[in-house]
């Protein structure tokens, strides 16, 4: 499914999770950001939508119809008014979730650090990258760098589950999770740049982020994950492309 067969689905029904949409969400992260901000603005919508009624509505429509007859004067009633509230919401949410970016809604702003973004991408996608294992082949690795000018010299060290493009704060990156020397590791390769080596640990989580020329390799494993290391074995074969 393309991704504009997934949104027109997923407008059309925010609440619609059959085979197609599962796999869907679960082969690019962007489509489970979307699919979730739609649900959340239905249920706005829907809040929305769901005017009280007055008890005496009836009788202010009665009077309404009454007083129609002695007067050409239209006044919009209540009912109207809050209906038409109501789908003036609807028609401005419809628009933002056809013309805004969710992606760089979801992630951090561009301003934010790397690690934050790197920290708060890994977070959000970890519902839908756990239990995936496509067995990336170090050939297509490489067709995913070629956008970033870097290629892998030799083939890739580590078993890979997952490989991807992804937004990254206001650029791209390569998203690949791969098997660690403990656990799993996300790693991000992005043109954003880095002026130098930064560890960091959050929420649980160990990174680095390396610089390599005018871009930036990024690794986020588990507390105790050696990255700093697997990041020196990965930094010493990536190369720039001639």
């Amino acid at each position: 499914m393309d991704e504009l067969e997934f949104r027109r689905r997923i407008m059309s029904d925010p609440k619609e999770r059959d085979g197609d949409i599962v796999e869907a969400i679960k082969a690019d992260s962007a489509n489970g950001k979307f699919a979730e901000d739609v649900l959340e603005l239905d249920a706005h919508i829907a809040k929305a939508m769901a005017v009280d009624v007055p008890e005496d509505l009836v009788d202010r429509i009665l009077f309404h119809q009454t007083s129609h007859s002695e007067s050409n004067v239209i006044r919009p009633t209540f009912a109207k008014r809050a209906m038409a509230t109501a789908a003036s919401i609807a028609f401005v949410f419809g628009l933002l979730v056809g013309q805004v970016n969710w992606g760089n809604i979801v992630l951090p702003p561009a301003h934010a650090s790397i690690e934050d973004i790197a920290i708060k991408h890994v977070m959000a996608e970890k519902p839908f990258v756990t239990g995936i294992d496509e067995n990336v082949p170090s050939s297509q690795i490489n067709a995913k760098m070629m956008p970033f000018d870097h290629q892998f010299e030799v083939n890739f060290p580590y078993h890979v589950y997952y490989l991807n493009h992804c937004g990254f704060g206001d650029t791209n990156a390569l998203h690949m999770v791969f098997q660690g020397e403990k656990g799993k590791v996300t790693l991000f390769f992005t043109s954003m740049p880095s002026k130098q080596t930064v560890d960091f640990e959050q929420q649980g989580m160990a990174g680095v982020v390396e610089p390599i020329g005018n871009t930036s390799l990024i690794l986020v494993g588990e507390d105790g994950e050696n990255v700093a290391n697997i990041a020196e074995n990965i930094a010493n074969i990536i190369k720039p492309m001639s």
